[in-house]
């Protein structure tokens, strides 16, 4: 029992100190001094809140290549999932251009609409905005103010009569310390309170100091602030509007009737309150779903117990309240999910809305401080755009397209959560989420058109098939399908390449397998009985099965143009890819050559080629003298490497990509095996094929391991089989199972395909 008082005592302790520290609770002088050391933060409207918000939490800075845009670290917040956004960097840097244009102009006029394919982020985009306004909020950089009405309980008072000297129905608190209080109502204890109207608009405590002293007393504080001269400072537009709803202006204009225009006596009636964005709570944050179809809208008060309480002042007032998303969201963001399946008739008012930024009620105008997100699909904007009232709402619309991932590398990292998941209930084998993606990522792109290029690169571009893409796009060698220098021209027009099908109608990556598919064959292959992990080849066996009924999805009913649009091609493609791989590493495993071998004699081959093309001489460590670069070094293995053409091209070449790399990565260490990746591939297989006997042989001992055909085997090549299990697992992360099933995969697949 002394536990529980204990840890009840400690949480109390906790959450007192927090309230106090976040000053939750302010009077409205309480305010007034928090906005003469920070004016430029309390005047915020919605957009430059929005703006801070991305400034504060800042950026990465974008590499070089095709990292042209900054990621926004907003973006890495994830939603209220603790999902982070995976790539769409280009949708990012469009957002935030978009809101800096609003702040520029004082105002958000306009919706920002994303479209794109089913399952390319759009909402969750905006969930990760809207997360990371609620974690700003929680900062005192962040801090933001509402406020409520307070009118105490003092049964003793009689009402005072217009124009008459004395009480209106309260007064002061009797007991309390005045120069603590302020002659405030705002700390009134619960008990203490008659009634308590709630602002449904979260307007700022500013628009309650009445234009001109508004304006006059910001000038003076922000040139303090800023160190700008009062006459240059310019003060927001929309801090010199009323910026009060109805109802709260009545109210205000009632009690400084009631009280002869003494303002002080006013505002002790005002309770200051700061808020956090929440969208689960639809705090500046709301979300207005397809089926809902009034987003505001207002009800009378007549028997609530506010409402009663008042004093009789207020009571020739007409109280409203306003309800709805729209409401919901001022101060904030408000996302209109899937906009365009709602019908047109339900969101016309937007045209007005956005534009002027009020919202026309049964009782009342009032203005809005919102930035409104929206998210479509393509289907559905293609219609609208058939619509005669296009015209109007594209005025009003900034369109950002939002398309599917176009690289594995970023694809994988969407599953990761997925993964771990998914490793609990079934062990995963190396290679299962790329292969998957891979595939899932040709789906999307579409074939360079040579008529767009200079006619000097036509003949190449006609070469580039869907896997070469991607490897252009991950940065990866494109060898020995191109030739280098053809390689090194592409990489010259990767960014063109990309560029091609961006800002049109079919754009890359709107079309092909969403990672809603994605994720649908991960969880449907684990559950694969046939397969004790999750493999490649479980991966493959769905795919096989998806492929096969082309009415179910989009992008298997598209046309094949040349190498493109063919999804069931692609599964061979991934099936070949695998198969390389695992061999790579099956006979890496097998430890017949020491893998640093391959690794000293590329790097001595390329240190004797850089020095023989500087012309300058190698230290020999042992002799101590330099020496002229080893000829016959350079010659064995070129042959190893089948280098075609003149030699000294080829050399040239070699030292050109290391200074390509030393400029695209000026501060990382020169790693010959990653350069020339390639040709570390090509040294070891040829010496697996020179030891190509034994390796057959070690594959047939691996399949039979464990097996009475064992006893057929001799004792050296099983211990060289299970040596070749246990290194899988060590040094690749194959389980067993997998290793025993990606071997007879390899094996079947080279007898029925060519493998390159």
């Amino acid at each position: 029992m002394a536990e529980a008082t204990d840890l009840l005592y400690q949480l109390n302790q906790q959450s007192r100190s927090l309230f106090q520290e976040r000053q939750v609770i302010l009077s409205f002088s309480g305010f007034l001094r928090k906005l003469r050391e920070r004016p430029s933060h309390l005047i915020r409207n919605s957009a430059q809140y929005l703006y801070d918000t991305f400034n504060h939490f800042g950026r990465t800075e974008p590499g070089n290549g095709l990292e042209d845009f900054a990621r926004w670290k907003v973006f890495d917040l994830g939603t209220h999932k603790n999902v982070p956004i995976v790539g769409s960097e280009g949708v990012q840097d469009e957002i935030f251009k978009v809101i800096t244009g609003f702040v520029r102009q004082g105002y958000s006029n306009k919706l920002i609409m994303l479209h794109g394919p089913n399952g390319s982020a759009k909402t969750s985009i905006i969930e990760s905005i809207g997360h990371a306004m609620q974690r700003y909020s929680e900062t005192e950089e962040g801090a933001v103010y509402r406020f409520n009405w307070i009118f105490p309980t003092d049964k003793s008072l009689t009402s005072k009569a217009m124009g008459a000297v004395g009480p209106i129905g309260f007064s002061g608190i009797q007991g309390e310390d005045s120069s603590i209080r302020e002659d405030s109502f705002a700390f009134l204890d619960e008990s203490k309170i008659a009634s308590k109207i709630h602002s449904e608009y979260k307007e700022n405590p500013i628009f309650l100091i009445p234009m001109p002293q508004r304006a006059i007393w910001l000038k003076q504080w922000i040139s303090e602030e800023t160190g700008v001269p009062e006459s240059e400072v310019e003060i927001p537009q929309h801090i010199l509007l009323s910026g009060l709803s109805k109802r709260n202006q009545l109210i205000w204009e009632n009690l400084l009737a009631a009280y002869d225009g003494d303002l002080a006596k006013v505002l002790r009636h005002v309770q200051v309150e700061r808020f956090f964005f929440s969208k689960q709570y639809r705090v500046g944050i709301g979300t207005v779903e397809p089926q809902m179809s009034i987003d505001a809208y207002e009800k009378q008060l007549t028997i609530d117990r506010n409402i009663a309480n008042l004093p009789p002042v207020l009571h020739n007032i007409s109280f409203h309240e306003a309800e709805g998303p729209l409401v919901e969201a001022n101060r904030g963001i408000l996302e209109f999910s899937d906009m365009l399946k709602r019908p047109i008739e339900a969101f016309k008012y937007l045209l007005t809305t956005v534009e002027k930024g009020s919202v026309n009620l049964p009782s009342s105008t009032t203005h809005v401080d919102v930035v409104f997100f929206a998210s479509t699909n393509e289907k559905h904007l293609d219609a609208f755009k058939t619509i005669p009232d296009f015209a109007s709402f594209r005025s009003r619309f900034e369109l950002v397209t939002a398309p599917y991932l176009l690289k594995p590398s970023l694809e994988q990292q969407i599953y990761a959560q997925d993964m771990r998941a998914l490793g609990k209930s079934k062990p995963i084998a190396p290679h299962a989420l790329e292969m998957l993606c891979l595939w899932a990522v040709m789906t999307r792109l579409k074939q360079p058109n040579p008529d767009y290029y200079d006619s000097k690169y036509r003949a190449l571009i006609a070469r580039l098939d869907p896997r070469h893409k991607i490897k252009l796009y991950e940065g990866e060698t494109l060898l020995p399908l191109f030739k280098p220098q053809e390689e090194a021209t592409l990489r010259e027009l990767r960014r063109a390449i990309l560029d091609e099908y961006q800002n049109v109608v079919a754009y890359e990556g709107r079309f092909g397998a969403s990672p809603r598919e994605v994720r649908s064959i991960l969880y449907r292959a684990v559950q694969n009985p046939k397969h004790t992990t999750l493999t490649p080849m479980a991966l493959f066996d769905e795919l096989e099965r998806l492929v096969k009924d082309r009415t179910v999805y989009e992008f298997l009913q598209l046309e094949p143009r040349g190498k493109y649009h063919q999804p069931q091609e692609f599964i061979t493609v991934c099936k070949r890819d695998f198969a390389d791989v695992f061999e790579k590493e099956v006979t890496a495993s097998m430890t017949l050559v020491d893998e640093e071998q391959y690794e000293t004699l590329l790097s001595r081959y390329i240190e004797n080629v850089v020095a023989q093309v500087k012309r300058e001489k190698l230290y020999n460590k042992i002799t101590g003298n330099y020496e002229q670069p080893n000829e016959n070094l350079m010659r064995d293995v070129e042959r190893i490497l089948k280098v075609n053409g003149p030699i000294e091209k080829h050399r040239e070449a070699l030292l050109g990509r290391i200074a390509a790399f030393k400029i695209d990565n000026p501060t990382a260490a020169i790693v010959v095996s990653k350069i020339f990746h390639e040709y570390m591939d090509t040294i070891k297989q040829h010496y697996y094929e020179e030891q190509k006997k034994q390796v057959e042989d070690n594959f047939k001992a691996m399949l039979v391991l464990g097996t009475d055909e064992a006893k057929n085997f001799k004792d050296d090549d099983l211990a060289l089989a299970e040596t070749t299990y246990r290194n899988l697992e060590k040094r690749f992360g194959y389980p067993r199972e997998a290793a025993f099933e990606s071997l007879k995969f390899l094996l079947t697949f080279r007898t029925q395909h060519t493998v390159t």
